[in-house]
């Protein structure tokens, strides 16, 4: 038997990304990649980047927790961010791909378990913070720190772009070596929205580039996405793009899978679906659609089961409050029983005094939720299917079924010759 070579290692997961970078010949030094790192609008960002840098004219691709884009390769999302030895290979084949930046969702998971140890990021975007992953990270400062380490890991030479406005932003600046540049709405920032103004599904709003107010236009409804604007508009800018070649890219995005995605219909019923999953993304996501309706809201939604169960009463509470009407139902319940997973959201709108029948109803079935809301919506009320967005199956502890709310929500609509 030819002779074997044992190495010990303190860590395998950072071995495997030091093996794997060195294996793919370091590509994250051949190509420029903004990460994007915080609780929400991860996805949004690298959607609206990546549009931006098309009409620029430059080949881009994206890592994001909808699928991931090689370079006009589109294959299936495992985890948000893949693990380190996929990540490297994919950055090579964009590179083999002609691929000039970027863009990624970097997850705290990733970072606690070294996938993207290695990488040579030229941009790291930090969103917001909230609750989130607890069941992971079991305290907020855990979370916290998870997000501090791509910061870290900046080099000198390179750039963070920090929303101002989350209440972290300091903690994450003091960390880094690399120049900060800040984005946000409330406080003075390098790149500040002002002057927003929302008309239908549209938000129009200012930012002051290079001296000039330079006006710019989304179609996904919302502040958050405001915010998430101002970071593409943030690297663009810093990259080198136009106003104008941004201000196009912009608005070449007409949706974005599962965030408060439109599902058209004959009747015209507001019908949207959302990954609202936490009590922020959800009130925010009610929030909006409260802007938008002359009628009643009414959110169907869920929560996972095997994740942190805090959120539970939580987005109840903020259901009962928000939505004129919630239906409550099963998310991915996983290994617990969907029937205690909704005990326990019922708990949060029993506490704050709702009536189950007169502010909620509750259905096991995830359809037959749906089905009850879309035959109770009447002209001028809003509709928001919340918690699964882009996803397309449903975990239980015995099986996992093809289950995509935008499916079943045009399925039913064309029973109704409203399709």
């Amino acid at each position: 038997f030819a002779r074997t070579t044992l190495i010990k290692v303190v860590s395998t997961r950072r071995a495997l990304a030091k093996i794997s970078n060195i294996f793919y010949d370091y590509p994250s030094q051949k190509i420029k990649i903004a990460g994007v790192t915080g609780t929400k609008g991860k996805t949004t960002i690298t959607y609206f980047l990546q549009s931006v840098f098309r009409k620029a004219g430059v080949k881009s691709g994206r890592l994001s927790t909808i699928n991931y884009d090689l370079g006009g390769e589109i294959i299936p999302a495992l985890t948000t961010t893949p693990e380190s030895v996929d990540l490297q290979k994919f950055l090579r084949k964009m590179i083999d791909n002609q691929v000039k930046y970027v863009f990624m969702e970097v997850s705290s998971h990733s970072l606690v378990l070294h996938r993207v140890e290695g990488v040579e990021f030229g941009w790291a975007i930090f969103t917001n913070l909230s609750p989130e992953h607890l069941d992971f990270h079991k305290k907020m400062e855990d979370y916290l720190r998870a997000k501090l380490v791509l910061f870290e890991m900046m080099l000198p030479q390179n750039k963070a772009l920090i929303n101002v406005d989350d209440d972290n932003s300091e903690k994450i600046i003091r960390k880094t070596s690399c120049q900060v540049i800040t984005y946000g709405i409330r406080k003075q920032a390098d790149f500040r929205a002002s002057n927003l103004r929302m008309e239908k599904r549209k938000v129009f709003f200012h930012v002051k580039i290079n001296g000039e107010k330079e006006e710019f236009e989304i179609k996904i409804p919302g502040v958050h996405n405001v915010y998430n604007a101002l970071a593409a508009i943030g690297v663009a800018t810093e990259e080198g793009i136009s106003s104008e070649t941004i201000r196009k890219g912009l608005q070449d995005i007409e949706k974005i899978p599962g965030r408060l995605e439109l599902i058209e219909n004959k009747a015209n019923l507001n019908i949207y679906v959302d990954y609202a999953h936490t009590p922020s993304s959800l009130e925010k996501a009610i929030s909006t659609l409260k802007n938008l309706t002359s009628g009643k809201v009414i959110v169907v939604f869920g929560c996972g089961g095997d994740r942190d169960p805090y959120k539970r009463p939580a987005m109840g509470r903020i259901a009962f409050k928000m939505a004129d009407f919630a239906v409550v139902t099963s998310d991915n319940p996983r290994s617990e029983s969907p029937e205690a997973i909704i005990l326990d959201i019922e708990r949060g709108m029993l506490e704050e005094g709702a009536k189950k029948g007169k502010d909620y109803i509750s259905f096991v079935d995830r359809k037959e939720a749906i089905e009850y809301a879309l035959s109770n919506l009447r002209c001028g009320d809003t509709l928001l299917v919340a918690g699964k967005g882009h996803e397309s199956i449903q975990i239980f502890k015995d099986k996992v079924v093809p289950f995509d709310d935008r499916v079943v929500i045009c399925q039913l609509l064309r029973k109704t010759d409203l399709l």
